[in-house]
């Protein structure tokens, strides 16, 4: 098997996607990248990221694959999890303190914490592709946060949502809002659900 077949082998068990990290780590050199793509069988979406012609992009991957160190969170991991229908017009990541977000702007509403980034990721599959999320807890938890602006409109019907979930855990919903201090506030809302 030769490099353009092996290529176009990641591609196909990746939905059609490939990705210049996963050639590189597969010791095939990038020039094999654009000898596809001259030949029109892999055609490049954004820098590092290539698909066939069968091949489907999600959007939401796209900017996880451009971003890597963020993780969905808020109002766009409730639409990621089905707990709200309205999709976001700019979506919203988590980063670590000390990213840089000057280039995201318009593109990605970035929120940045000092710690607990990992607290409550969780890799979700949409549309064939991997991406971060924070699970429906940490989510419920992070919009009660008195230094976000939550959109209230999305945030009981979730609430309500997930009260009703057989896959709560109303537990680690709990130990999460003490954690980030808004326990008294998740009680006002969740009191008359359960």
């Amino acid at each position: 098997m030769n490099n353009k077949e092996k290529i176009l082998n990641i591609a196909n068990s990746n939905d059609g996607v490939v990705l210049t990290k996963q050639v590189t780590a597969a010791k095939i050199p990038r020039s094999t990248l654009t000898d596809l793509v001259n030949a029109g069988l892999l055609f490049p979406v954004q820098r590092g990221i290539y698909v066939t012609e069968n091949g489907y992009i999600d959007d939401f991957y796209l900017l996880q694959a451009r971003y890597p160190k963020g993780v969905y969170s808020h109002e766009t991991a409730l639409y990621l999890q089905n707990f709200s229908d309205r999709a976001p017009v700019v979506p919203t990541m988590t980063f670590k303190y000390g990213t840089s977000t000057t280039r995201m702007k318009g593109e990605v509403k970035p929120i940045i914490v000092s710690k607990d980034l990992d607290l409550g990721k969780i890799e979700i599959m949409r549309n064939g592709s991997k991406i971060t999320t924070y699970n429906i807890e940490r989510t419920l938890v992070d919009l009660l946060k008195t230094r976000y602006n939550t959109d209230f409109e999305q945030f009981i019907p979730a609430l309500k949502k997930y009260a009703t979930s057989k896959n709560k855990d109303i537990n680690r919903l709990f130990r999460y809002a003490q954690h980030f201090g808004v326990d008294i506030e998740l009680q006002k809302y969740i009191g008359g659900l359960l």
